[in-house]
């Protein structure tokens, strides 16, 4: 058994261990709990920009866009949301799966691949894989600002449109609920498969619900398109590093809870361990005195 001094010692480490745990799970509950009414308060701009999407797409007429078309170049574009510090579970470790399996798709089908990450565990993971990311988005902490936005998916349009990448990826971790998030890779371009991603996940209007001569485009959906995939395009992105830091938060308040409850519980077993210790050596003292005093007899 230890001696008291020890277990004092192992006492007071676990009591600074559930000090700073405790910390770590307040702060992350606060930003996850700002993260998340962010994203409900955005979840019916995102239903009304699918049910839109879908009606114009579905039109009796379709709509002949460049971002609708079939890629010109074989070169794929993925960014990698990850995040600037541990603690936080198997959050990161999902995302390096996904990277995996992008590089060996990559190599196996003899196609060019473009990495592009966000946050530091990602970032040495690729060095780790001897893989140069083209972009390290690190000028925001980790939701970008409209602008940034803006500059991301401007950027990516136009590398689609002039035929330098042929498909855009995200690979993030979706939140669907407190008890549900999983990594999952986003295609942004072409655009096609956006929107069937957007009206997946909404309540879509079908096509019996309306008739098409209920309603008249003007402009007509080519011009009207042109602004909606932009927007599409920077909705998705902007949601991609929204939903990422949702579940970042999440993932260390649950990791840093757990932490918390088993320094508590090495706490009361440490106490219980020295109380042991203590008494025994108050019984050791007591025999020595008795022994002491029956030897003065």
């Amino acid at each position: 058994m230890s001696n008291t001094r020890q277990i004092l010692a192992r006492k007071r480490a676990a009591s600074n261990i559930c000090k700073v745990t405790g910390t770590m799970e307040t702060i992350s509950a606060v930003r996850y709990r700002q993260y998340y009414n962010q994203w409900a308060e955005g979840q019916a701009f995102y239903e009304s920009l699918a049910q839109l999407a879908y009606l114009m797409v579905t039109a009796e007429r379709g709509i002949d866009h460049p971002l609708m078309r079939s890629p010109q170049s074989k070169t794929q574009a993925v960014i990698v949301i990850g995040s600037d510090r541990g603690l936080c579970g198997a959050y990161n470790n999902d995302l390096y799966r996904q990277i995996d399996t992008h590089t060996k798709m990559a190599q196996r089908f003899g196609r060019p691949l473009q990495m592009y990450a966000k946050g530091r565990k990602v970032v040495s993971y690729l060095e780790h894989r001897g893989i140069k990311p083209v972009k390290v988005y690190d000028e925001f902490e980790e939701v970008p600002t409209v602008d940034q936005v803006k500059e991301i998916a401007d950027h990516f349009t136009k590398a689609y449109l002039s035929g330098k990448i042929g498909r855009l990826g995200i690979v993030y971790n979706r939140f669907f609920s407190a008890a549900s998030q999983k990594v999952q890779t986003l295609t942004i371009l072409p655009v096609v498969d956006l929107i069937d991603d957007l009206t997946t996940r909404s309540t879509v209007i079908w096509p019996y619900e309306l008739n098409y001569e209920d309603f008249e485009l003007c402009p007509s959906g080519e011009e009207l398109f042109e602004g909606l995939a932009a927007m599409i395009i920077r909705t998705a992105i902007f949601g991609c590093f929204l939903e990422a830091a949702v579940c970042e938060h999440l993932s260390r308040v649950v990791c840093m809870r757990n932490a918390t409850d088993n320094a508590e519980e090495m706490i009361k077993e440490l106490t219980k361990e020295y109380n042991r210790a203590r008494q025994g050596q108050i019984t050791v003292e007591l025999l020595d005195i008795v022994s002491g005093v029956e030897a003065m007899k």
